[in-house]
């Protein structure tokens, strides 16, 4: 009997491998110390390290709101480190704004900021996070074993002007060794601005903590300049519960604003004949029902190593799977990311006139 139990109860696991990532995502962007916490809103940041006068972050959003609670023992002069964050960003504490310290890369933001015992709201962000209008981002997706070449795709994102951030869609490593971990983040001093990326199958290989601890949540929404950015969790091909519940309270929220879903994997293989789609049918039909019923304008993709252009659910869709995987043969599509113009008052993707989304070749 005892046998049976536990067949049944590791066979009702497997129906959920992401719940263990979901649970793991509500921990995101918060820690405490004896005389200090800290917690981000949304779960926007990971926190690297939070000690004596020290406060360090990695973002994955343009805009990081933060409550830090100074004890007495902890009053004083504090440095707010945060990576992975706008050039032009400030830090703002009570109507004060910081203007950061020189740094050797513009994504590294540093502050040194007097805090006295209490409750703060730190504010980091460009100034014109909240002026509405139009911008562009770079996207990309599957990076994989091309790692150590990687550069090259971050520096020809760099040469394109006026990008703001980097959109991504998983697969950043092949294993998700921590060699692999720490080699991405070094590859990251060649592009200009942020990378904010949800998580892929590969990221999977091995103990998932490891991209939670260093990049933050899979799972989330932020916005810029008027329009909305959300990520889902898809990394074993569906997408949790629980993580469902919470894209029906951020579609809900978003439904008057230009609005943009990234997850790894097509819910439906545009073409029926690759390897890349949800596990289940009826998973990715749900799933473009909440995109529909939700108002996106745009959907981006990775896993499947090419571009693709299309719609689903009436919406635009685009896969770029093109970071330096092992591209699909015959389609003759190699190394590649988007570059999407994103207008707050007039959409994305599709325009009246030709498309916001441009394809940039890197080989």
């Amino acid at each position: 009997m005892k046998r049976l139990v536990a067949i049944l109860l590791a066979v009702a696991g497997c129906t959920r491998p992401s719940e263990s990532r979901a649970l793991l995502e509500l921990d995101v962007g918060a820690a405490a110390i004896s005389d200090a916490s800290v917690r981000v809103a949304g779960g926007l940041a990971a926190v690297r390290d939070l000690t004596d006068h020290r406060l360090e972050l990695w973002a994955n959003a343009p805009v990081l709101e933060i409550e830090l609670v100074v004890g007495s023992t902890a009053a004083g002069t504090w440095q707010i480190l945060v990576r992975n964050m706008l050039p032009d960003a400030t830090l703002v504490v009570a109507g004060t704004a910081y203007t950061r310290a020189p740094d050797t890369h513009p994504t590294v933001a540093s502050f040194e900021v007097p805090l006295a015992a209490g409750t703060h709201a730190l504010h980091v962000g460009s100034p014109d996070a909240s002026v509405h209008e139009p911008f562009k981002v770079a996207a990309m997706a599957d990076i994989q074993d091309a790692l150590p070449v990687v550069d090259d795709v971050f520096e020809a994102i760099s040469a394109v002007p006026d990008l703001r951030f980097v959109v991504a869609m998983g697969d950043i490593t092949q294993r998700s060794e921590v060699a692999e971990y720490e080699l991405f983040e070094r590859q990251l001093v060649t592009l200009d601005i942020p990378f904010y990326t949800t998580l892929g199958n590969h990221e999977l290989w091995e103990d998932q903590t490891r991209y939670f601890e260093r990049f933050g949540r899979a799972s989330f929404q932020f916005e810029f300049k008027g329009a909305v950015f959300t990520y889902a969790d898809s990394g074993d091909a569906a997408i949790d519960p629980m993580v469902e519940d919470w894209l029906d309270d951020w579609f809900a929220a978003a439904a008057d604003r230009t609005h943009v879903f990234l997850t790894h994997m097509p819910p439906i293989d545009p073409t029926g004949v690759r390897y890349g789609s949800f596990r289940s049918t009826r998973d990715g039909q749900r799933l473009l029902s909440r995109l529909v019923e939700g108002h996106l304008d745009l959907t981006l993709y990775g896993h499947i190593h090419t571009y693709v252009a299309y719609e689903n659910g009436g919406i635009p869709a685009f896969i770029s799977g093109g970071g330096g995987a092992q591209p699909m043969r015959g389609d003759g599509i190699d190394r590649h990311f988007l570059v999407v113009e994103v207008d707050p008052a007039g959409g994305l993707g599709v325009a009246p006139g030709g498309t916001r989304v441009e394809l940039f070749r890197v080989d």
